[in-house]
Order: structure tokens, then C-alpha cells, then sequence
């Protein structure tokens, strides 16, 4: 392929994945949006109900999966800017949980114990659900902006935002 394939086929996947709808934003390629409600005690299966109820025919919306430990970089850097225009609040359920006692994605996706995207500490046992975690927000150590998933305390776990992802 030529340097001119090349970078019309490098625009045109730019292109492509920077096209998202109101709500969403993009990050990393994908179109993510966030469900929030303070005050409000969601569990993840009511988050993930209310994402679902966001599709349409023209895309399929579920709670947020991250394709590897880059992809979820990417989202931290643009949660600087997108997380500004909301409330402070260190947690946001995604689309991690434990399927016959292992961690998986909700596409499917299975999430090893080793993954450099667990918070150091988890996941442990009780957890079966996961969610992201603002490290500065929640204890006061500087991370930088790095979101990290850390696991539920058991299933009755309940958190006032949740992450989407459009398809």
C-alpha cells in the first residue's frame, strides 16, 4: 500500500470514529456518554438497563467496555475535560463482571487478574461487579487523571453514574 493509501485510509478511520451523536462524545474511537444522577443510588444492572434503553435503531448502546489498558488511557484523558462539566464523584459503573468466577467484559471480552487496568489491590474476592475509579477524587493521592477499575464490595454496591458506549 502506498504512503497515500495509507494516510487516506488513516483519515478516513479518523474520520469515521470521531462521528458521534448527541449525548455521546467520542474517546479512543469509541462513543461513550454518562448517565448521572446524584443523589440517586444506582446498581450496575439498573445502569446497565438504562444504558441499553438508549438504542436506536440507528445504534446499540450498553454499559461501557474498554478494549485494552490503552483504550481506557485514551478515556482517562478525555474524562479531564468531559468530567469538568459535571459534579465531582470518583465512580462510574462500566461493563465488567464476574461470570462463573471469572472477570469478563459485557461483550464478552474476559479481563485477566493481571491486567494493568485493575486499581492495585484488585479485583478481590467479594467484588462482583466493577466500576471506574478516580484515584485523586476518592483518596487525595494525585493519579494524574488515571481512571482505574476497582471492583464492587458485593452485589449491593449502588453509585450515582454510569459509563454507556453506542456501537
Amino acid at each position: 500500500m502506498s504512503l497515500l493509501t495509507h494516510l487516506i485510509l488513516a483519515a478516513f478511520v479518523a474520520s469515521a470514529a470521531a462521528q458521534c451523536t448527541a449525548p455521546f462524545f467520542e474517546s479512543g474511537g469509541a462513543c461513550f456518554t454518562v448517565i448521572d444522577m446524584p443523589g440517586v443510588n444506582m446498581t450496575w444492572a439498573e445502569c446497565r438497563g438504562y444504558c441499553q434503553d438508549m438504542t436506536s435503531a440507528d445504534e446499540t448502546v450498553d454499559i461501557a467496555t474498554f478494549d485494552d489498558a490503552e483504550h481506557l488511557e485514551a478515556f482517562s484523558t478525555t474524562w479531564l475535560d468531559v468530567g469538568a462539566t459535571f459534579e465531582a464523584h470518583p465512580y462510574m459503573w462500566i461493563g465488567v463482571e464476574k461470570v462463573d468466577g471469572n472477570w469478563e467484559q459485557t461483550n464478552g471480552q474476559a479481563l485477566s487478574l493481571q491486567s494493568n487496568m485493575w486499581e492495585p489491590g484488585h479485583p478481590h474476592e467479594m467484588g462482583e461487579y466493577a466500576f471506574l475509579n478516580d484515584i485523586t477524587m476518592s483518596t487525595g493521592v494525585e493519579s494524574y487523571g488515571r481512571l482505574y477499575i476497582h471492583c464492587s464490595m458485593g452485589v449491593y454496591e449502588h453509585h450515582s453514574r454510569c459509563l454507556c458506549r453506542a456501537s
